[in-house]
Order: structure tokens, then sequence, then C-alpha cells
């Protein structure tokens, strides 16, 4: 395999993703749950701290619909910590990308391209600062040039906001999982899981939080 392969079909997905976002805005209405759970120390579920409903329209519009197991008239949703448009590029800049084989998946032969940060690069914002300390594997539909599967890990804690010493902020851990499918043609999210685990002013969260997309219907 060429050593730019997997530059050019990572440059080929954000394409793609782009278009596809646009038809899928235009195109779909769909839910998204949205869970967060607290975990222990061995990764057990002790509660579940919030679960949300979020009723997506055509062109974008949420609205909040259940909250908790209740019904609730409107309300606005908090946007997805994984931005997959934002992550996409955040890669592109800053990691190398090795074609290590071909799988199938669902009889559909994919790319498996693993991924980490390049050395000694220069980051904005929260994303790439993850990124950069993070190392992952995407599985990329050959065909149609979208990632059906997307797994990340950091290998590096990051922290901000120190003062004295001390850092007001602190992220130890933060897998990501992302699995996407096909509706109608449309290439759309199946479900995100982030298990992470950090400090805020030294109070301790180990949580996990999972957005699973569901209900999806060609607009009338």
């Amino acid at each position: 395999v060429p050593p730019n392969t997997g530059d050019f079909i990572v440059q080929t997905i954000i394409k793609r993703t782009l278009e596809n976002e646009a038809i899928k805005r235009e195109k779909l209405t769909y839910k998204r749950v949205y869970a967060v759970d607290n975990l222990n120390d061995r990764e057990q579920i002790t509660d579940r701290e919030r679960e949300e409903v979020v009723l997506i329209e055509p062109g974008g519009k949420e609205k909040i619909v259940q909250i908790n197991g209740r019904q609730v008239n409107g309300g606005k949703a908090k946007a997805p910590k994984f931005d997959l448009i934002k992550v996409l590029e955040a890669m592109a800049k800053l990691d190398n990308f090795e074609v290590a084989r071909i799988e199938m998946i669902a009889a559909r032969p994919n790319y498996v391209i693993h991924f980490k940060a390049k050395p000694r690069q220069r980051t904005n914002g929260d994303v790439e600062e993850i990124l950069v300390r993070s190392e992952g594997v995407i599985h990329v539909d050959i065909e149609k040039f979208y990632i059906k599967q997307f797994s990340a890990w950091i290998v590096r804690s990051y922290a901000r906001g120190g003062i004295f010493g001390w850092n007001i902020f602190n992220l130890t851990r933060a897998n990501i999982e992302m699995a996407q499918e096909e509706f109608n043609g449309i290439v759309v999210m199946s479900s995100v899981l982030i298990t992470d685990r950090y400090s805020l002013f030294g109070a301790d969260t180990f949580e996990k939080q999972t957005w699973t997309y569901q209900d999806y219907q060609l607009a009338k």
C-alpha cells in the first residue's frame, strides 16, 4: 500500500461525509437517545444520571421529547460531544494513517486503518488536544468511503486550567466507540459510546455516555 493511501482515504471520507450530512439533514427524521451512567472502579454501572430522547426533524431542527422517562413539551437539546466532521478534520491534520488490511463486515469489504498522532503537533481546542493524545482504528467501507466503525482511546492524560501546580481539569481516560449504517442509501449514525474518567476541581467522575440513534424515516 502506498504510504499516502491512508491520507487519501481520510480526505475522501471527509468529502463524502459532508455530502451525506447535507442529504441526511434534508431528508430524514429520527430520534437520538442520550444516556449518562455513572461507573465504579470495576466499570459497573452504579446509577443512571440522565436519559433524554431528542427528535431530529428535516432541516436539523431538534427538540427534547422525553427526559428520564417523562414526556416533555420541547426544550433545547445539547449537541453530542462526538462531532464526526470535527473529529475527521482533526485527524487529517494531526494523525498518521496505516492501512493494515481489508476485512469483511456484513458481506462488505472495509479498509482497516490504524491511526495515531504525528510527533510535535500544534493543537487548537479540546478535540485536537484529546486526539493528539489518542490512537485507534477505523473500518472504512471501500465502496462508499464512510466509516463503518470507529474506535479510539487516549494514551496519555490531558490536563488544563493549571494553577499553583494543580490542574483544574484532568482527563485520564477517554474511550470512544462509534458505528454507522445505511438507511435507504443514506449513511446514518447507529451509536456512539464514550467512557471517560476525569477530575474537575478535585472531584472524580467516571462515566459512560451513550448516544443511540433510532426510528429513521424519510421526510414526507
